[in-house]
């Protein structure tokens, strides 16, 4: 008998559904699509324990015909194409066929669905992707689909859901990125019964920005448009210092279909080259808008990637729109400059801003320590390097990165012994993030305070914040909350963070430590020398970069040639 064998319908089905169902936020997007490409205009997602239990999305749609019905939950099954033709020209969100019935193949489904004009409704039962029933029931036009016992067939595949707060913040992602695209339909997401997300119906799309992204995008953000042939790029994009330490606030649409596309993403970051710090990212929201014919979304099972039939013409176009937004700079005409100034100040600890009236160059200032003996400050390089002489030659330190070893040995030092200082805000300052940062944030509320910000949470997505770290105080300290909470987020972990917090460490370390381009007095920079000849690792900062370098006195007479 040879090896090669033929699956069974039922394993068939599972390997389908895992393609399709990663994880509950994609049962929601895929009801959610459906129920749009039936003209929805009204659709309400109720969920309960992040979606593993139960996730029901009923909208207004032109709704199914009892026969519509029963064949929608079987494999390969579509109102959206007809031949091989229509597969190279998609209008529509949903076409493959696969995911009512991928999703019934791995949980308790229960369809109920009545089209306009027709008396009766039916109810179709689905468990393991058999049918169980299938009978006729009063409800009003519309569909309602429930999945309920997400994967109660496939431990395996349960056990690698992450925590409710987790998945609950994944589907609450999917639903503000269609809710960003589909702004003419009310969008509703209700946990346990509990109202945590509302998108009203919109004439435009821009109101929309701050009900999915939080009020700061709708402050900082801005509306690009232009139109080339039959390609159309829009969308609204933030001033420089709004971005990110991860692609999350990149949000791409194709068609109205959410993406994730590496050649979108590389237009967005070419466009904002030089324009923000290395290894940061923009908060762009970006529609292109183009034939059917011109991309396929034929080449991800859940429809998550395009390919381009001209890929250089799509790039080139995104990053001439964006880049001839940004070079307007229209932040920069803003009639009130003091939101850009960021958070008002709070007492505390301070490293005091140089007085650029002081004569910085070539005052002795001695920084001295028992192993290295005296050095005398000369004077600072470009705003940036600190220049030292000594008895055995010279010693130029980058003062970001000697701030930053400084820096990161106490925020280690000072976690070893608990948690890191804190200083109270004078007036509590609000934050508020997007929905999935919002359930990583409720979740490591422990965690924030041993880092040294005192949140509270003030609504789904909304967070008081009454203290923060003491080296932070003077340095945008909502800005560095709000990528620690962005950083923990992007990695997914439920658990505590001990082993974690080196890289948030580095963060804080980066957004405290005084920046490059920044003058310096003479007393401050000996005692920064002074400081980081007293840390345990001087010689590079917590990225690996040289914190100073040594000429010595021989290495200076053979530049002149006395050796």
């Amino acid at each position: 008998m040879g090896k090669i064998k033929v699956l069974t319908p039922g394993v068939i089905a599972k390997i389908a559904a895992g393609e399709v169902v990663e994880r509950p936020a994609s049962v929601v997007k895929e009801l959610v699509e459906n129920a749009l490409d039936a003209g929805s205009t009204e659709i309400k997602v109720e969920v309960q324990s992040g979606g593993r239990k139960l996730i029901r999305v009923t909208d207004n749609g032109e709704g199914m015909t009892p026969e519509d019905a029963v064949l929608a939950v079987q494999r390969h099954t579509t109102s959206k194409i007809e031949n091989e033709k229509d597969l190279w020209a998609i209008g529509t969100f949903g076409f493959r066929g696969e995911a009512l019935s991928a999703m019934a193949a791995v949980s308790k489904m229960r369809v109920v669905t009545s089209k306009g004009g027709i008396l009766e409704g039916v109810e179709v039962e689905v468990e393991g992707g058999v049918t169980k029933g299938v009978k006729e029931i009063g409800c009003p036009p519309g569909t309602s689909v429930e999945v309920q016992d997400l994967f109660y067939n496939i431990p395996a595949r349960l056990k690698f859901l992450k925590s409710q707060g987790t998945e609950l913040g994944h589907i609450g992602e999917i639903m503000a990125k269609l809710a960003l695209a589909n702004e003419r339909t009310h969008f509703q997401l209700f946990h346990e019964g509990k109202l945590l997300a509302n998108y009203p119906l919109r004439e435009n799309p821009s109101p929309r920005l701050a009900e999915a992204l939080g009020r700061e995008a709708d402050d900082k953000m801005y509306f690009f448009q232009s139109r080339n042939e039959d390609v159309e790029v829009a969308g609204y994009t933030g001033e420089p210092d709004l971005h990110r330490p991860n692609a999350r606030g990149i949000h791409l649409f194709v068609n109205r279909r959410p993406v994730r596309d590496r050649l979108l993403t590389h237009a967005v970051m070419e466009a904002y080259r030089n324009l923000i710090p290395k290894d940061r990212y923009p908060v762009t929201v970006l529609f292109v808008q183009l034939p059917p014919a011109a991309v396929d979304v034929n080449v991800h099972p859940g429809k998550w990637e395009v390919k381009f039939a001209d890929s250089e013409m799509v790039h080139r176009r995104v990053f001439l729109t964006l880049r001839e937004m940004l070079d307007k700079t229209p932040w920069l005409k803003k009639e009130d400059k003091a939101s850009l100034r960021g958070v008002r100040e709070t007492a505390g600890a301070y490293f005091r801003p140089p007085d650029e009236t002081l004569p910085h160059s070539f005052l002795p200032r001695e920084a001295s320590h028992p192993q290295t003996g005296p050095h005398f400050f000369l004077g600072q390089i470009d705003k940036t390097y600190l220049l030292f002489a000594s008895l055995d030659g010279l010693t130029i330190v980058d003062q970001h990165a000697a701030h930053e070893r400084i820096l990161f040995e106490r925020l280690t030092e000072e976690i070893s012994q608990g948690s890191i200082r804190q200083q109270t805000l004078l007036f509590p300052e609000i934050i508020e993030l997007p929905f999935h940062e919002a359930r990583t944030a409720a979740e490591h509320l422990l965690d924030l305070e041993k880092l040294g910000f005192e949140v509270i949470p003030a609504g789904e997505r909304s967070f008081w914040v009454k203290s923060v770290p003491e080296i932070l105080t003077t340095r945008e300290p909502l800005q560095a909350l709000q990528d620690l909470i962005g950083h923990i987020s992007s990695w997914g972990k439920d658990a505590g963070l001990p082993r974690s917090f080196d890289p948030l460490f580095q963060m804080m370390a980066c957004r405290g430590a005084v920046q490059a381009s920044e003058l310096m007095t003479p007393e401050e920079a000996a005692t920064l020398l002074t400081n980081l000849q007293n840390c345990v690792s001087s010689s590079h900062c917590p990225h690996g970069r040289p914190t100073m370098q040594k000429i010595t006195l021989a290495e200076l007479e053979k530049m002149f040639g006395r050796k």
